[in-house]
């Protein structure tokens, strides 16, 4: 009788916590809204999750400042909370810039864990999450805290060996030294282990390259989602062209980013095009690489290259454009091309990363690798058909607009985490009866 009794008080427990908003502590290396990439994924996550729970963000320091800027012209939800940590002023003189990145981002997650033990003697949570930090190989400081653990998503892309053997000898170099830094630190490291022995998930956009042992715990989850907001995207709903077909790519000057690719293609397509222009926008160690390519071309004139610029100037470029072009590997789901998935732009990319298997052909043309083949070439060979072939290029256009819509938002993302938040809980409060 006790032991039913015992038994009927724990259902109800359970039942009650599963209707109540729960308490989630967040670790958010980057979280902030308005300049892309992680931080952007950081910011929407937690401010679309404190519309049903009590949200606490462990994030930087330095980012106190832009949210009270962002706070002065949007309301700051009540179930919001960030707690603002650092490491000390040394640690930070030699980060400087991306030096030591990985070192200093190492030693933040041990002070995240120590930050968030100290938090947890003032306050409950329900669960404890890992959102921004995609890397496998590098562990997760809030797993050190007690309770239910959620990790990720996390993930890391392997380059396709067709891409591989294209690539100059210093990215060769690179690429290895990557992979093997990550086997290392897998194998090897006992914080890394640690973290991943403590989560009762691990989401994964990647789970085809996570090691097998994370197999039983493991989610496939997509990394990045977009809003439907105009400080992202101004969708466009006439998709017609003008005379000329604009081409744009955006991100940074890396080789991974596809940067290089993306210049050699759209130089080659312009042979045999005469009404296309390419426009690239942001900076990067391979600037000055690309802008010669361009001077030595005859076609290299129909090339523009904007550098970095403001959020409202990339949208007002995207709107402008017809096709983006994004030949990336080994990359996550990349924000800015959700961006041009719903200003309504067809993608461009290569198979082989998150990219490639979001786009497939339904929202633009993913490139099939082949040894046969030439990469730029294939490419070439995709702006060419979409050059030519007007109602494809808005069918897919269309087609972008509604997979970012449906797929990608932040309101589907966020309601599958809450169901992954309720399942971990009330596994937990089963095994403490």
């Amino acid at each position: 009788m006790i032991r039913s009794t015992s038994s009927t008080a724990m259902n109800r427990q359970q039942s009650t916590r599963a209707k109540q908003p729960m308490g989630i502590l967040v670790s958010a290396y980057s979280c902030e809204t308005g300049r892309g990439s992680e931080g952007e994924i950081g910011w929407r996550f937690v401010t679309h999750l404190a519309r049903d729970h009590e949200v606490w963000v462990i994030t930087r320091a330095n980012l106190r400042a832009v949210h009270a800027r962002t706070f002065e012209t949007e309301p700051r939800p009540k179930s919001l909370h960030f707690i603002y940590f650092d490491l000390p002023w040394i640690f930070r003189f030699y980060k400087r810039g991306k030096r030591f990145f990985l070192v200093y981002y190492y030693f933040w997650q041990i002070g995240v864990g120590l930050r968030a033990r100290r938090l947890m003697r003032e306050q409950r949570f329900d669960v404890l999450h890992h959102l921004i930090g995609g890397m496998d190989w590098m562990p997760a400081g809030i797993s050190l805290a007690p309770g239910p653990f959620v990790w990720g998503p996390v993930g890391s892309e392997n380059t396709h060996p067709l891409i591989f053997a294209d690539l100059p000898l210093a990215s060769r170099v690179k690429d290895r030294s990557r992979r093997a830094i990550r086997w290392v630190l897998r194998g090897f490291d006992p914080f890394l282990r640690f973290t991943a022995s403590r989560a009762s998930v691990i989401l994964s956009q990647t789970p085809e390259t996570m090691p097998r042992r994370y197999k039983q715990r493991m989610r496939p989850f997509e990394q990045t989602g977009i809003a439907d907001l105009p400080s992202l995207a101004r969708p466009k709903s006439d998709f017609e062209r003008g005379e000329r077909l604009q081409i744009v790519f955006a991100g940074e000057l890396k080789d991974w980013k596809g940067a290089w690719f993306a210049c050699a293609a759209a130089l080659k397509f312009f042979e045999n095009d005469a009404h296309s222009d390419l426009i690239v926008v942001g900076d990067g160690p391979l600037r000055a690489d690309l802008e010669s390519m361009a001077l030595r071309h005859p076609q290299g004139h129909r090339v523009r290259f904007l550098g970095e610029i403001a959020m409202d100037q990339l949208i007002e470029v995207l709107r402008s454009g017809d096709v983006f072009l994004y030949p990336s590997f080994h990359h996550g789901m990349a924000t800015v091309v959700l961006q041009a998935m719903l200003t309504g732009l067809p993608v461009v990319c290569i198979e082989g990363d998150a990219i490639g298997r979001a786009i497939k052909q339904e929202a633009g043309i993913t490139v099939t690798l082949s040894p046969d083949s030439d990469p730029v070439d294939g490419i070439v060979s995709a702006l060419s058909e979409l050059a030519k072939d007007d109602a494809r290029r808005q069918r897919l256009a269309k087609s972008a607009q509604t997979i970012a819509r449906e797929r990608f938002s932040y309101e589907t993302l966020s309601a599958a985490l809450s169901k992954i938040y309720k399942e971990i809980v009330s596994v937990d409060v089963v095994r403490a009866r």
